[in-house]
């Protein structure tokens, strides 16, 4: 299994001309996400996060997925912040029609695991929060199922937040060498711009998405993926977000 940052499932573009360029999620053309799968029912606190950084002018524009987990907090990836210059949330479930930004004003890296938490500059209430298991270890078998916004197999635009099932593989290793969850797909699976993305068991978040096996997995809905789990950093999510 593969798990360097080159394998890394955020889908970036690279923006010329001296303009970062507020793409939508649908329109970037760095790969897939979710491979497969179907529409995802509506999902509140499953969330696009669009980052900005790098100079004028080979700057950049990438998308992940996050998980809001109260009015203030998201969980995600920790690739999806690092060196970023500047950070948006839209909440709507449609990747061409994302409605209102929240900025954000700080984001942290958790102390273990590709696993960061991102701070909204304004609170944000929801009817309903994402359901955390923060004790939740690796398993090699049984079944969960992964979420995620972006382009489809063989860069077909998706149109928003898609869902599909994987089986759980064993232990594994996100993209900083900390603990996690090896899925494989059953009716679908994760690429490029999946990153930070859910991994739900028994009907809650155990882990986000870090990196693939492959670095493009192409329209393979069967391919393998890592998650990080969020239990290995349990005490800082729940101190730091005040859960």
């Amino acid at each position: 299994m593969k798990h360097t940052l080159a394998a890394a499932l955020a889908a970036v573009a690279v923006v010329a001309g001296g303009v970062f360029v507020a793409a939508p999620a649908s329109a970037l053309p760095a790969g897939t996400e979710v491979v497969g799968g179907e529409k995802a029912p509506s999902t509140t606190w499953a969330v696009q996060l669009e980052a900005s950084g790098g100079t004028i002018p080979s700057g950049y524009v990438s998308n992940c997925t996050g998980e809001q987990i109260n009015a203030s907090w998201i969980v995600t990836a920790r690739h999806c912040i690092d060196g970023i210059g500047a950070m948006n949330v839209y909440h709507s479930n449609s990747t061409t029609n994302r409605g209102t930004a929240v900025a954000v004003d700080r984001v942290s890296a958790a102390p273990a695991g590709d696993i960061a938490l991102v701070h909204l500059r304004s609170t944000y209430t929801l009817s309903t929060y994402a359901p955390l298991d923060l004790t939740a270890a690796a398993k090699s078998s049984g079944t969960g199922v992964i979420q995620g916004y972006g382009l489809r197999a063989n860069a077909q635009q998706s149109d928003g937040l898609y869902q599909a099932t994987v089986s759980l593989t064993g232990a594994t290793r996100d993209a900083y060498s900390g603990k996690a969850q090896h899925v494989t797909g059953v009716t679908g699976a994760s690429n490029h711009g999946d990153s930070g993305g859910p991994l739900l068991v028994n009907g809650k978040v155990v882990a986000v998405c870090s990196t693939g096996d492959s670095a493009d997995p192409g329209a393979n809905t069967t391919a393998g993926s890592n998650y990080a789990l969020l239990s290995q950093s349990s005490s800082w999510i729940r101190s730091t977000a005040g859960l």
